[in-house]
């Protein structure tokens, strides 16, 4: 039994135990930058959203609004957030 773990084989061993340790936390930081890489795209299209939403709501509250007032033609224009979804 001593001589199947001679200094070479320990030394081997502690090489390969090494190795995986780093090869995993080398995955771990690849995969953390890259979620959050797309967390920071998903935050980019989640605030544009919001803002258009915003946009849409304050929309129709002026269309309302201007209705409610007997306003006549032309309707208000949209504000400028939302002027993507019309072209």
């Amino acid at each position: 039994m001593n001589q199947l773990f001679t200094e070479p084989v320990l030394l081997a061993l502690i090489a390969l135990v090494g190795a995986v340790i780093t090869a995993w936390l080398t995955f771990l930081g690849v995969k953390t930058k890259a979620d959050r890489d797309r967390l920071g795209a998903i935050e980019a299209r989640l605030d544009k959203t919001e803002k258009q939403n915003i946009g849409l709501w304050a929309f129709c509250r002026a269309l309302i609004d201007h209705i409610y007032k007997g306003g006549g033609p032309p309707p208000p224009d949209p504000p400028r957030q939302i002027m993507d979804l019309f072209d």
